[in-house]
């Protein structure tokens, strides 16, 4: 047996094989790959961006499953093929038993949150599911959001989106607007107990919770969520 040898660059960019593999290899990948795609059309696949937890374990079994025949010379095609097969009526089956039962289905796909209800932040959603303010403002961003008070809901579903409800414009008021973090004045922010010089609108930044404070008076503790820091809100 020759003596293994560290960076043996011959070994490690082509193997020990003949090179005549490497063209096995392309037909090995180009007949898992022609047969990965004719599953995933039977099984009418949704798109990326709204993978279930169902969706994305096939992902990983296919991923695994496809990916040792195309390069494995002692893994045969057909083996490759049983297998992804199998894990193809396995999602279907689980789907049809799912779509029938509603409790299995909230434990395996979850539940949609709330994290914005008119005009406020539900900040035990966005806890609860790993979420920052920015995430937040960055998802109503991308919806064309420019502040909290044209939301009536925002929901982060169970994809991973968020789907936002808006009030019609007639109905929306004053709120918290949703730039980034790094772009808001520092002079902007007031402190609870400090003065208000200029009567106006005023959100909480922590909660958006919005009301009119007049001049001269001190800016209180939010009532909602007991922030401390208020900022000018913007107008609809």
């Amino acid at each position: 047996m020759d003596a293994f040898r560290t960076f043996d660059f011959h070994r490690i960019f082509f193997g020990d094989l003949p090179y005549g593999f490497l063209l096995e290899i392309v037909f090995r990948t180009a007949v898992m790959y022609g047969y990965t795609i004719i599953l995933l059309r039977l099984l009418g696949k949704r798109s990326m961006g709204q993978l279930s937890t169902l969706e994305l374990a096939i992902i990983i079994c296919f991923g695994s499953a496809v990916g040792d025949p195309m390069m494995g010379k002692d893994i045969p095609i057909v083996h490759g093929m049983v297998v992804i097969t199998t894990v193809a009526i396995l999602q279907s089956a689980a789907e049809w038993i799912i779509n029938r039962n509603k409790k299995l289905e909230a434990f395996m796909e979850g539940r949609p949150d709330c994290l914005v209800k008119d005009g406020m932040i539900i900040n035990t959603s966005l806890n609860k599911n790993s979420l920052s303010h920015e995430d937040l403002y960055r998802f109503l961003r991308s919806k064309d959001i420019e502040h909290l008070g044209q939301v009536k809901n925002a929901f982060f579903e169970t994809s991973g989106l968020v789907s936002v409800w808006c009030f019609p414009k007639s109905e929306m008021v004053p709120g918290l607007g949703i730039i980034p973090e790094e772009h808001v004045a520092e002079e902007r922010i007031r402190s609870a107990g400090t003065s208000v010089s200029s009567a106006g609108h005023f959100s909480c930044t922590h909660c958006g919770y919005t009301r009119y404070i007049t001049s001269g008076r001190d800016f209180p503790v939010c009532p909602k969520c007991s922030g401390e820091e208020w900022v000018s809100a913007v107008e609809s």
